[in-house]
């Protein structure tokens, strides 16, 4: 997606530059970032000249995409689409927070907590995100930006005795980030006046295949409630129970489609 965004819809930036980074390297976080990216652009301005013209090339690109990636769970089921966003989300958050605490930062780090940051803004189309964590990866890559702007030595949060929100308010670890369960209504009506054929979940498609199909799961459908699966008994080893049972009945929502 190359064309230039128009200035009333410069807020979705963000995600247009995540998505186009992902292109290549991983296209079910290029094809959501552009579908986040398409569904606040249509708050924003649906109306001008120049917004209608970059909103039309935004949807034929999605449009695009959605048929490279035929029978790809990930875009075509809701629960799996939002595993791969959260263990990409996630991965990167962790890899930027442990290096954060270790006093060894760099670009690479202003980069991760970044694109996490943006990437869990995205998991909304799914359901709830944990406010928390978003603003964490956002200041956290803004703080160390503006340190290696200005030649200012930082210090990491492991040598300070707390770490707060600008408000006062203790921001979350990473450690307490967690998937959130989708719900049955993700906000994709936004797209009002778009075929639904190219945007819309339907429950009779792949991603909601009846329990009388007969058909068995997926590799990946496989992999993504075996990853569940680990979360939950990592959860049980810090007695979170909230975060085995969300686990869990992730794992169980994979399956019981089959």
């Amino acid at each position: 997606m190359a064309a230039k965004i128009p200035a009333s819809l410069k807020p979705i930036a963000h995600y247009i530059k995540i998505a186009n980074e992902n292109s290549n390297r991983d296209p079910v976080v290029y094809y959501w970032c552009l579908f986040y990216a398409a569904q606040n652009a249509m708050q924003l301005d649906k109306s001008s000249p120049e917004a209608l013209h970059f909103l039309t090339g935004l949807l034929g690109t999605l449009e695009s995409i959605k048929k490279q990636l035929v029978g790809t769970e990930a875009i075509t089921n809701e629960v799996v689409a939002q595993a791969h966003l959260e263990n990409y989300a996630l991965k990167l958050f962790n890899f930027a927070d442990a290096k954060e605490k270790a006093g060894q930062v760099d670009k690479s780090v202003v980069h991760a907590f970044y694109t996490a940051g943006h990437v869990m803004d995205v998991l909304s189309l799914f359901g709830e995100v944990g406010y928390s964590s978003v603003k964490y990866a956002k200041w956290k890559s803004t703080q160390i930006f503006s340190c290696l702007k200005d030649g200012k030595p930082y210090v990491a949060s492991s040598q300070q005795s707390e770490v707060l929100h600008g408000d006062g308010g203790q921001l979350l670890p990473p450690s307490r980030i967690q998937p959130q369960v989708p719900t049955s209504n993700s906000g994709f009506g936004v797209l009002l006046g778009v075929p639904s054929s190219m945007f819309f979940f339907n429950k009779q498609t792949r991603g909601y295949s009846s329990k009388n199909d007969e058909r068995k799961p997926s590799v990946e459908a496989f992999n993504e409630a075996r990853k569940f699966t680990k979360y939950a008994l990592s959860a049980m080893d810090y007695e979170d129970t909230r975060a085995v049972v969300d686990n869990l009945r992730k794992a169980l929502a994979l399956m019981e489609r089959y």
